[in-house]
């Protein structure tokens, strides 16, 4: 999509790339690298990039036996090297072609339907019932594991989450639609971070909502009108 303005950064691709994220991240990367052929050549480069080095620290030594004669053999790759080219293989950075499917995998909210994102489709188990937030916002959790929450967030039509900074990271992924703050605009496939620098207030205009994937390391602090009242509450609100 050549409209995506927000993307990881190359530290982080890289990362996904050699395996080093948890899978929740790595989840929340798959699902951008749908959206962003940008992305994707990025992550295909570093692939190439990382196989070269493997190639070139696992080159043919050789070996002389008794009688004096010299062979060429090539070591097998260390358990470390060896982990780190089955994640690079097992990484599909390219859009799977669209079989038909007897379930059709999708997530329905009323009477709009929205695709389940591919990296998700093992997961649609682990999502959650939806529930009802502040400010005309749906929730449902999904259950990925680790210390971070996912959640899908659907933004209704002139829809606003009460301004908020941050206590950890905060990554949201546009899956569906648009939203606005007071940094900019965000479409399907913006891959947005925000942290304690950051204060703002997500809104919908009228006539627009908006489907997000959100991954969360710590609970929203909010600082402004009654939502305030919430923050004692924080702690269990990032838990349940």
């Amino acid at each position: 999509m050549a409209n995506i303005k927000f993307h990881p950064t190359d530290t982080v691709l890289m990362q996904f790339t050699s395996g080093d994220l948890d899978p929740a991240a790595s989840i929340m990367i798959s699902t951008h690298l749908e959206f962003c052929p940008c992305c994707r050549q990025k992550v295909a480069a570093y692939e190439d990039e990382i196989s070269q080095q493997l190639a070139a620290e696992e080159s043919a030594v050789d070996i002389v036996d008794a009688s004096g004669t010299a062979t060429t053999e090539t070591p097998p790759l260390s358990p470390d090297l060896a982990a780190m080219m089955q994640q690079i293989m097992s990484q599909n950075t390219e859009p799977e072609p669209n079989h038909e499917s007897p379930q059709p995998q999708t997530i329905t909210l009323g009477d709009k339907t929205y695709p389940l994102p591919r990296a998700l489709r093992r997961h649609q188990q682990e999502i959650g019932p939806w529930s009802r937030l502040p400010g005309n916002i749906k929730r449902a959790q999904v259950a990925v594991g680790g210390s971070s929450k996912m959640n899908f967030i659907f933004m209704d039509s002139d829809s606003s989450l009460p301004e908020h900074t941050h206590q950890g990271q905060e990554i949201t992924l546009v899956l569906a639609g648009q939203f606005h703050d007071e940094h900019g605009t965000y479409r399907a496939g913006d891959f947005i971070v925000q942290t304690a620098e950051h204060r703002h207030v997500p809104k919908t205009e009228q006539g627009e909502d908006c489907l997000c994937l959100t991954l969360l390391d710590a609970p929203l602090h909010f600082t402004s009108g009654l939502a305030t009242l919430l923050n004692p509450f924080s702690q269990l609100f990032f838990r349940g």
